[in-house]
């Protein structure tokens, strides 16, 4: 969105931290929003100051950094003002898309493509406007933090380094294996490497538990013969998960999806937000209050 002149003015020079003012612009574009201003103007920025600075006046914070500036620091206010012009030219999002290390590290249990998927999730999010939908939904009395964001937790495989399991949206890249009538060797090179037991060597050939495999596919890269090759690599999808002192499992919407299910998903989750969500929740909260359910129906249009 963009600024008045005064008000990018005034906000650039604003006595506050970069993550603070950053989410201090966030919340004065949702108040033009919810002015109907085709601009953020002072009475927006206004609004969005007494909120940031909450308890400690401007005047207070303004002290404070005088004083960093008489111990040395006497380019302060210029850095601060500079650093605020930059926010204003950059794009703020209320999204976050978190990739584990496998393409930087060349892990040998990758199964996806991991930076090219999060430049699509990203676009996806802002074809969404998550970042107004965030921050819309939130309340007037309270400063956006840093936590609240539409939160996408990406593992390129089930080792799940990223721990998807216990974030509001988890993606694991998985990989079904497949036995095929290539003669088995019975080198028993993939039961060593299945880390769930799931595979056994009966009469001369490798037998695959559906239950106990979660897909990682150490066993296709293990298998010496081809007796077992990869069958369908894609993308395990995981709702409502949380950490910290009430941590909770996700609920797995699929074992094994391809790319156009996962960015359905993405689409009927941020749909289920904006029209199920009481006041500020995220889509944890969403989901654990009234089931998965809405985000199949906002997929397949199904009423039940």
């Amino acid at each position: 969105m963009e600024w008045e002149k005064d008000a990018a003015d005034e906000f650039a020079r604003l006595p506050l931290a970069k993550s603070a003012k950053e989410n201090t612009r966030l919340f004065a574009e949702k108040m033009a929003r919810k002015g109907d201003h085709s601009r953020v103007n002072l009475e927006d920025l206004a609004f969005a100051k007494k909120v940031a600075y909450g308890n400690v006046p401007e005047e207070k914070r303004r002290r404070q950094l005088e004083e960093r500036v008489a111990r040395g620091e006497v380019d302060l206010w210029q850095r601060l003002e500079n650093e605020g012009r930059e926010l204003l030219k950059q794009e703020s999002h209320l999204f976050k898309v978190t990739l584990c290390q496998g393409e930087a590290t060349r892990c040998p249990n990758l199964l996806i493509g991991l930076e090219e998927l999060k430049r699509e999730m990203e676009q996806k999010l802002r074809q969404l406007k998550v970042t107004e939908m965030m921050a819309d939904l939130h309340r007037d009395d309270e400063p956006i933090l840093a936590h609240h964001r539409f939160n996408i937790s990406i593992s390129g495989c089930p080792v799940g380094c990223t721990a998807p399991e216990i974030r509001s949206f988890g993606v694991h890249g998985v990989c079904k294996p497949k036995i095929t009538g290539v003669t088995c060797s019975e080198c028993h090179a993939c039961t060593d490497v299945c880390w769930k037991g799931a595979i056994v060597i009966k009469d001369g050939s490798p037998h695959i538990s559906k239950t106990l495999c979660d897909l990682c596919g150490f066993c296709v890269r293990a298998c010496p013969t081809g007796t077992i090759v990869a069958d369908r690599t894609g993308y395990r999808i995981l709702v409502g998960g949380r950490s910290g002192r009430f941590s909770l499992a996700g609920t797995q919407l699929f074992r094994n999806a391809d790319k156009p299910t996962l960015m359905a998903v993405i689409e009927a989750a941020v749909k289920t937000i904006r029209e199920e969500a009481d006041g500020y929740e995220d889509l944890t909260w969403v989901v654990n209050r009234i089931g998965v359910g809405p985000i199949f129906q906002k997929m397949y249009g199904q009423k039940e």
